[in-house]
């Protein structure tokens, strides 16, 4: 049995957070692990505990994401980062990318498709050699 894919949840909208969290915490194999609601949570909640996946939505927490994935990408080398958010540009978009975002998708994602994606980073990640199998 392979273990559960570690998650830690930011977004700066505590209901949307708890909404997520309460959501992944019925899905099995995957474990959240912690959450944040502000930058420096976020960054110390990454450091702290090594996600293999960050959920993130950095509309309210960073006046420059791609720069803010850059400071967790340092806090926790190897986890995964999946944006989700309300609204996005283009430019953004390929910011984010380029700043090593694996996933970018719209809040209104059909939750199985949120799970889906979450393990889908996590596999391309053990096939990168990025996390072992359990």
């Amino acid at each position: 049995m392979q273990r559960p894919v570690t998650v830690v949840v930011v977004d700066g909208n505590s209901g949307t957070r708890g909404g997520v969290i309460r959501r992944l915490r019925q899905i099995p194999g995957i474990s959240v692990v912690g959450e944040a609601g502000d930058p420096g949570e976020a960054l110390t909640m990454v450091g702290d505990r090594q996600p293999e996946v960050v959920l993130i939505d950095l509309r309210r927490l960073a006046s420059d994401g791609a720069e803010f994935l850059g400071r967790l990408a340092r806090a926790a080398p190897g986890m995964e980062v999946v944006v989700l958010t309300a609204y996005l540009t283009e430019r953004e978009r390929a910011d984010l990318a380029r700043a090593g975002a694996r996933a970018i998708l719209l809040k209104e994602i059909d939750f199985e498709a949120l799970v889906r994606t979450i393990r889908k980073v996590t596999a391309r990640a053990v096939a990168r050699g990025r996390r072992a199998e359990a």
